[in-house]
């Protein structure tokens, strides 16, 4: 009787564990799994270290206008902070002359209502003799500008 108990017992148990493991476990949503912090740290770690899904990620941020904007609004405080990422910063847009171009022209009516900022962007594009010859001579040829001498 007891070798039968055992018997039945351990069938009982192997029977138990088999239906356990072999059931469908249902997968945790990823919203759901994303709601812990510490996964959020572990998914966000492994985005910035590994550089294809940072790119992914960069590029499906750049198809989405807040996501931008988030971003432009981030690295310009942090570039304000920072004089290394506001060199990248400066480097990256000089290698765009379209762009350099554009930033300037929307930094121009900024530049002119401060007075510290005029001078300084006037000592500063002073520093550089071709582009004050070249914006003497653009000024000889304005008529109301005409202030530069030869």
């Amino acid at each position: 009787m007891k070798k039968t108990i055992k018997y039945v017992t351990g069938l009982v148990i192997a029977g138990t564990l088999l239906t356990a493991c072999s059931q469908k476990q249902e997968p945790q949503s990823l919203e759901a799994m994303l709601k812990d912090s510490k996964q959020q740290e572990k998914v966000l770690t492994m985005m910035a270290e590994n550089h294809d899904l940072s790119s992914k990620y960069v590029n499906k941020m750049m198809e989405n206008d807040h996501a931008t904007g988030m971003m432009v609004d981030k690295l310009v405080k942090a570039a304000s902070e920072d004089s290394v990422l506001a060199g990248k910063l400066s480097d990256m847009i000089t290698k765009f002359p379209e762009l350099m171009l554009l930033t300037t022209h929307h930094f121009m009516p900024i530049i002119n209502e401060n007075a510290n900022m005029s001078d300084g962007f006037c000592d500063h594009a002073m520093e550089h003799s071709n582009i004050a010859e070249g914006m003497c001579e653009k000024m000889q040829d304005n008529k109301e500008m005409s202030c530069c001498a030869k």
